[in-house]
């Protein structure tokens, strides 16, 4: 963890950007342009990236802090507990993602001027998909909790669709960041691949899970949308559940209005993806009954994944 430097008349937020990579030597400068001139410090979390990643870094004399990957939300835990940070503020960011030229122009003031009671901020995320903004469909833009006062939040306990939880109040802005992720098609259904198995041992681990983080806040929108999931979607048959939620996005979230690049977000995002959860559910749970294994024996014996 280090200052980037800066001409001497930039005035910093007093912020920390905590960055996780892993082979990411295609958007990781990008991303740090996009956020130098404001973030006090910036914190690489690297799961020992083996392209050009961290020749990248050390042109900004950035300190990486490595860790061999599990999940998200650990990795994010990990790197929030080991990096030392002294700001008043954490900002979590992807590395295909940047801070809009406004973020970084308006944020520190915006921090300045926040009530002591506010513990977390959400900003909004946009999607850039296809050489298209994807804002139809209800997906995007995003809001979600990004920006948290140091010692009042952590990622949530999650396989997938990760979230930060406060302790404290959360307040809104409309101050955005962009993802737009430079890899290919064939890139973007490999990894939402590994993200169908994360999301089926969260599947089957929100079955068996306690009530954990009493104290915490999870954002109303983000609550709301982990209860519909595993409430009312995950209740309705099995594959019909994945063709109703593509019609859902594209006709009735309108989703079509973004071209054909809408019709392939709500498709590949709204239907494959989600159809192709519940085949690895299926899977899963004829291991666990052919095998006679238990949950975290049967991920073993499939991923590769301990629990």
């Amino acid at each position: 963890m280090v200052n980037i430097k800066n001409d001497s008349k930039v005035i910093h937020a007093d912020i920390t950007a905590i960055i996780m990579t892993n082979n990411e030597e295609k958007h990781i400068e990008r991303c740090l342009l996009s956020i130098k001139d404001f973030a006090k410090k910036i914190v690489i979390i690297d799961s020992f990236s083996t392209d050009n990643t961290l020749n990248i870094l050390k042109k900004y004399n950035i300190e990486v802090l490595q860790h061999a990957w599990i999940n998200y939300s650990s990795q994010l835990n990990w790197g929030i507990e080991n990096a030392n940070i002294k700001t008043e503020w954490i900002f979590r960011l992807d590395p295909d993602e940047i801070a809009s030229k406004i973020f970084a122009k308006k944020i520190a003031n915006y921090l300045k001027n926040l009530s002591s009671k506010t513990s977390g901020i959400s900003i909004i995320r946009r999607l850039i998909f296809l050489e298209k903004e994807i804002n139809f469909g209800g997906d995007f833009p995003q809001k979600m909790v990004r920006i948290w006062r140091n010692g009042k939040g952590k990622c949530e306990n999650t396989w997938s669709d990760e979230h930060i939880i406060v302790n404290g109040n959360i307040k809104h802005t409309n101050l955005d960041i962009i993802d737009k992720n430079l890899n290919n098609i064939t890139w973007w259904t490999t990894k939402h691949n590994k993200f169908a198995i994360r999301e089926t041992i969260e599947f089957f681990l929100e079955k068996e899970r306690k009530e954990e983080n009493d104290d915490l806040n999870l954002a109303k929108k983000e609550k709301l949308k982990k209860n519909l999931k595993f409430k009312i979607y995950y209740n309705l048959p099995m594959g019909l559940r994945s063709f109703l939620f593509f019609i859902y996005k594209y006709i009735f979230r309108l989703g079509f209005l973004n071209g054909w690049q809408g019709f392939a977000w709500c498709f590949l995002q709204g239907f494959w993806y989600r159809f192709l959860v519940d085949l690895k559910i299926l899977e899963l749970k004829k291991i666990m009954k052919n095998n006679n294994l238990n949950l975290k024996q049967a991920v073993k014996k499939e991923y590769g994944i301990e629990l």
